[in-house]
């Protein structure tokens, strides 16, 4: 997915927070904006906005001088996320269909993300989680991707942020048994995405096979990944992309990708006719055949 001009003040918005969030020296935080600006300034918008995160968090990481400066924030998100998925887990078990239930879960799970809001909102996380067997969702797409995963043999999930890993887990143990589950979180710190420690701290090692994509971009940036990471991504019959991160670096993918989050962004939900606030559960030919029809609606050339 392109960037818009729309990107542009909100990169700077997250620049701030995000600088303000790791760092409590001001001077610090200001050299940093201004290196980020110069960074902007020359953006191709016809890069994905994740693109500019990656060089927006490798300036601040430079800057703070620290390679994982939300190393806390993570830690804090899946204490928590843990200290949740007893309940989690059993709401999950006592519903009439445990694999829908853990997918909302999954989704209730990306509310942990630190890149659109870096500040820690204990109102909105807890909404998010008490709503997850509520909030709508398209349960035709939901079967569709059960049934998918029934015929499979090898599904890769890519991972977002730390914290949600955790109810990623609740989600993988609800997958069907003979199914090889691979995992792939980010090859080096940026933001609060998962890292293979993260990973491990939620106990993904023990469902799951956890590789990285060897990278520091959010989403997944093939072009930027390791060969091992893309021929993993190409093998595997079914490749499930956690957080919206993902869903704007995949969205145009040549192959079929499932995408489990919830819209954060409103360039994002004007381009694919969603509103801010959206749980989706959808796919690369689903999201194609959606553009066709906003273009269609809105009298636009192809």
């Amino acid at each position: 997915m392109r960037s818009s001009l729309d990107c542009i003040p909100c990169f700077i918005r997250q620049s701030l927070e995000a600088g303000r969030q790791i760092c409590h020296d001001e001077a610090r935080t200001g050299h940093a904006l201004r290196r980020i600006l110069r960074k902007v300034s020359e953006f191709d918008l016809n890069l994905s906005p994740p693109e500019m995160g990656q060089e927006i968090h490798r300036i601040l990481r430079q800057e703070v001088g620290c390679d994982d400066p939300y190393l806390q924030i993570k830690k804090d998100s899946t204490q928590l996320a843990l200290a949740m998925a007893p309940q989690a887990r059993a709401q999950i078990e006592q519903s009439d269909n445990p694999f829908e239930a853990a997918l909302r879960f999954a989704i209730a799970g990306n509310i942990l993300d630190f890149a659109l809001a870096s500040a820690w909102d204990d109102d909105k996380i807890q909404a998010s989680f008490e709503q997850a067997l509520r909030h709508s969702v398209d349960t035709d797409m939901v079967a569709r991707l059960r049934q998918a995963l029934s015929g499979a043999q090898n599904v890769l999930i890519l991972a977002d942020n730390a914290g949600e890993t955790v109810f990623d887990r609740l989600l993988i143990e609800q997958l069907p048994e003979h199914l090889n589950v691979t995992y792939a979180v980010k090859g080096s710190p940026v933001i609060n995405d998962a890292v293979a420690a993260d990973a491990i701290e939620a106990g993904i090692d023990t469902v799951a096979t956890i590789i990285d994509n060897g990278t520091d971009a959010p989403g997944t940036l093939l072009h930027h990944c390791s060969s091992s990471f893309v021929e993993q991504y190409h093998s595997a019959d079914i490749v499930i992309a956690k957080g919206q991160a993902n869903f704007e670096t995949l969205n145009t993918a040549d192959r079929e990708v499932y995408f489990l989050t919830q819209i954060k962004c409103p360039v994002i939900a004007r381009a694919y006719d969603y509103q801010v606030g959206d749980w989706i559960v959808t796919t690369t030919p689903e999201l194609a055949k959606g553009q066709d029809t906003v273009t269609e609606n809105t009298g636009k050339d192809r």
